[in-house]
């Protein structure tokens, strides 16, 4: 498929998106999209109601495994937090994409991030208060953050280092030999 260069184009994908289809993050991340005084306020609206909806079908999913599931130990735990990571992924793409304006991704960015903290908070709270193993439990809490991209890693490195002939993995790690 084309990357979407128009709103038409723009809106069937984030409509694919906002109904859980991941696939379509890759054309989405090579889109472009010039904004003009016709189609911002319309894009930007129906790129924050994709998210929003996204991001409440991910809450409702974590919600629910935390409801299901009967955490007997704390690997239980880590395994409900590793899978909220995991899903919570396609979220933190979204808020990349390249196609957006720089003040959209920004202000989608700091969104999720507030998001993830107020998570973290949360579980914090109602987990700790009569938890076995509760040094464990605080450890994988605070290890609950957003992934970021390899893409993101590297461009990071190679702005703060000069060009030199390491292998870098795609973690952002030095191999050292």
């Amino acid at each position: 498929m084309i990357a979407p260069t128009t709103y038409s184009e723009w809106t069937k994908l984030l409509d694919q998106f906002g109904d859980g289809n991941d696939t379509v993050l890759e054309e989405l991340n090579k889109g472009s999209f010039i904004i003009d005084a016709g189609t911002a306020t319309r894009f930007y609206i129906k790129v924050e109601e994709v998210y929003k909806k996204r991001k409440q079908n991910w809450l409702d999913k974590f919600q629910r495994s935390f409801q299901l599931q009967d955490f007997k130990t704390e690997d239980d735990f880590e395994i409900a937090l590793r899978d909220g990571k995991q899903n919570l992924s396609p979220l933190g793409k979204f808020v990349m994409l390249k196609g957006f304006p720089d003040d959209l991704n920004k202000t989608l960015k700091k969104d999720l991030e507030d998001f993830v903290t107020e998570i973290k908070t949360s579980l914090k709270n109602n987990n700790l208060k009569n938890a076995k193993g509760r040094d464990k439990i605080i450890f994988l809490l605070n290890s609950f953050e957003l992934y970021t991209t390899s893409e993101e890693i590297k461009t990071s490195i190679k702005n703060n280092t000069p060009n030199t002939n390491e292998i870098i993995a795609p973690t952002g790690r030095k191999i050292i030999f």
